[in-house]
């Protein structure tokens, strides 16, 4: 029997996890240019990968203003950037909840992710001057062999030094948030009883994040 860590790491296994993951972001991003005719003004948005899609905000948040999801899985700082208009930009948000960086470490040194979140904060800045934007902390990870992982710069060594980038990028406009200390466990880990997969968050990994952004919304 072939061990399933092996048979997921397999190339044809991969290109064809690859190609599945581009038809679904294809379809979330047409799903969402169709939902932005029906948005409502003022707004806040969530935009970034698959931390902010699973993120179940209508149950976990509250806000004045409509609240609206539009994270896609698997996708990068740099897929951010190119789809941000229907992401974050249609919507025209009067808060924008960034959370983005952790795929790109896969390929990516932390300074590049810097650079392109960087361009995406002032991109939304020139088109949308009023808007607010929280820029949220990378999350930590879990280590544990026990989790499938495609080998890659991602580990929270990498996490942390993007950090430390990101929170240089607060200033007018830009609220830099960090929640990376809330959810680490004593040695600096996702703990086990927060997340799924040792990426992903769980409801109670999600409930942590919540308590803290709610005072910001």
């Amino acid at each position: 029997m072939t061990d399933f860590q092996e048979l997921y790491h397999k190339a044809d296994v991969t290109e064809f996890r690859k190609q599945i993951l581009a038809d679904q972001q294809a379809q979330l991003w047409e799903k969402y240019d169709a939902l932005n005719q029906l948005v409502k003004q003022p707004n806040v948005v969530f935009a970034g990968d698959s931390i902010t899609e699973y993120f179940p905000i209508h149950e976990m948040l509250t806000s004045d203003l409509p609240l609206y999801n539009r994270g896609v899985h698997g996708i990068n700082s740099l897929q951010l950037l190119e789809h941000l208009n229907t992401q974050v930009l249609d919507l025209k948000p009067s808060k924008v909840v960034l959370l983005i960086g952790v795929n790109d470490l896969k390929t990516r040194q932390p300074e590049e992710v810097r650079e392109t979140i960087e361009t995406i904060i002032a991109t939304i800045q020139q088109k949308l001057p009023e808007t607010q934007i929280i820029l949220l902390s990378v999350f930590p990870m879990n280590e544990s062999p026990r989790f499938i992982r495609t080998p890659s710069h991602r580990n929270n060594d990498s996490i942390n030094r993007l950090n430390a980038l990101l929170s240089e990028l607060s200033g007018d406009g830009v609220t830099y948030l960090n929640l990376h200390g809330a959810l680490c466990d004593e040695s600096g880990e996702l703990p086990l009883n927060r997340t799924v997969d040792g990426l992903h968050l769980n409801i109670d990994g999600y409930r942590v994040v919540s308590e803290i952004l709610s005072a910001y919304l």
